[in-house]
């Protein structure tokens, strides 16, 4: 494959071209709708589709074609074997690991938001619960936000798949794990540009660096993308209808503070890695790691 560069054997500018072009690319897709849609003001252009499109273009277009990976001798089809993203067997396993997981990351959220109610000395009873967990809220015709999450499915391409394969190339699994994993938390100060309060960033920059622990481990353990695009999509649709208590009610330091330990961030991330260990070892075809 030709490129206009060949960095597959430098993972980090290669990681840091990917977080730039990843900008310039939602900022390309943003003015380009805009000018399709016949918009006078690009704000109106909707989620998800800067996001969608600009990860697709970076995972199909920008990685192969312009940053030089996989590199020179590999065809198209190596590339997106080596990114794992034909990787899908045996199905059902990894299926039911990507839905295990989502269900330990939710009841890690639900149980963040209970204690800080207890925190806030407020009784937790069947009524506040039934009034907190609506997940219906979040699917249709209430909410298109299973059409807003579906960014997490090439964003786990990119990240688990193109950039945590680069970083594979030069150094071991557990130092390629933590180094993509630190790469993705900073992809999330962008957050910074929506106006969203500093210390909430940080809380979101820390905490998706922590679970990027997790998608990363997933990802090599079972050699497939889908357990990590099945928690991240899943993850993303439910959260904040799970944490919108917390949300509406703490200090945007406590809510970060919460987040770190809950809602993406240690706990969660923890059990995850604990069961997914479980769960490979009594179903061995789909371990790799």
């Amino acid at each position: 494959m030709r490129s206009l560069f060949s960095l597959s054997r430098r993972p980090w500018l290669f990681s840091f071209l990917i977080l730039f072009f990843w900008f310039i690319c939602n900022i390309l897709v943003i003015i380009a709708l805009s000018l399709i849609l016949r918009l006078e003001d690009q704000t109106q252009v909707q989620a998800p589709w800067p996001t969608l499109l600009a990860n697709i273009l970076m995972v199909f277009i920008v990685a192969p074609f312009v940053l030089g990976f996989p590199g020179k001798g590999h065809t198209y089809r190596q590339y997106l074997s080596e990114i794992r993203l034909t990787k899908m067997r045996p199905l059902l396993g990894l299926i039911l690991l990507g839905l295990s997981c989502y269900l330990i990351i939710a009841l890690s959220q639900a149980a963040g938001v209970l204690v800080y109610r207890l925190m806030e000395g407020l009784p937790v009873d069947g009524s506040f619960i039934r009034r907190s967990f609506v997940l219906a809220n979040e699917l249709p015709p209430r909410s298109n936000c299973w059409l807003i999450s579906l960014t997490s499915i090439p964003e786990e391409i990119l990240w688990r798949g193109v950039v945590l394969a680069s970083f594979l190339r030069v150094y071991d699994q557990r130092k390629s794990i933590i180094f993509s994993a630190l790469i993705f938390g900073a992809l999330h100060i962008f957050n910074v540009l929506n106006g969203l309060p500093p210390i909430w960033v940080i809380g979101n920059i820390v905490g998706a660096a922590i679970t990027g622990l997790f998608y990363g481990y997933v990802t090599l353990k079972t050699d497939s993308l889908l357990p990590a695009m099945i928690v991240h999509y899943l993850a993303n649709l439910f959260v904040a209808t799970i944490n919108a208590y917390v949300q509406a009610n703490a200090s945007a330091s406590a809510a970060a503070v919460y987040g770190v330990l809950f809602t993406f961030g240690i706990i969660p991330t923890i059990l995850m890695i604990l069961w997914t260990r479980f769960f490979t070892t009594h179903w061995p075809s789909i371990q790799r790691l």
